[in-house]
């Protein structure tokens, strides 16, 4: 499916609830690699993407996961989600809901651990609180040999937000490494890989 399948949607959601989305454009398919390069995707039982739009990084997990995978992609904009449920395969499971309440969904669906959790959330947005409540909630649900992988845009990275998020990543799960810059993306964002102690 083309970026510019996702552009108009995305756009017209993203003015609606600039807040909540964090972003003007869809994520391109360059930042879908990045989150999921070097990881290994055979085998995997359950994945999480949390912030998931109208599904650019989703379609890319999917067609990356096996048949036997479970995929659950949670969008708090009821738009987006609506449209990720008309669009997507029958196996991705659309919850719209925040990515806050990451445990108590995963409690309503009964899936109590996580091989992986990929994330294109707003940060630096973000009240503090909510990134640690979110944080935490990933670092509950992943299994001891599960990975996290999210974007953060590059000039945010930058602020006291974004150097205060990146601290509150590493304070999270000990192992967090940068995994390349996608310049093309707009904004520019780099793609952070993070394994639990």
């Amino acid at each position: 499916m083309s970026r510019s399948w996702d552009l108009v949607p995305f756009v017209l959601g993203s003015l609606r609830k600039p807040l909540s989305t964090g972003a003007f454009v869809p994520s391109t398919r360059r930042c879908g690699q990045a989150l999921l390069g070097g990881e290994a995707l055979d085998g995997l039982g359950a994945v999480v993407e949390l912030g998931a739009g109208t599904g650019a990084i989703t379609r890319q997990l999917d067609a990356a996961l096996t048949p036997t995978a479970r995929l659950l992609a949670v969008e708090v904009n009821d738009g987006f989600a609506a449209r990720l449920r008309r669009t997507s395969s029958p196996r991705v499971e659309v919850v719209a809901g925040s990515a806050v309440d990451l445990s108590r969904i995963l409690d309503d669906l009964d899936v109590e651990r996580v091989d992986a959790v990929v994330s294109a959330l707003p940060w630096t947005v973000m009240p503090p609180p909510d990134q640690r409540a979110v944080l935490a909630a990933v670092a509950k649900a992943l299994h001891p040999q599960g990975w996290f992988a999210t974007l953060l845009s590059v000039h945010r990275a930058r602020t006291e937000a974004g150097r205060e998020f990146l601290a509150l990543l590493t304070d999270t799960f000990g192992d967090v490494r940068p995994r390349g810059t996608v310049w093309a993306n707009m904004p520019p964002v780099t793609a952070y890989h993070c394994h639990p102690r």
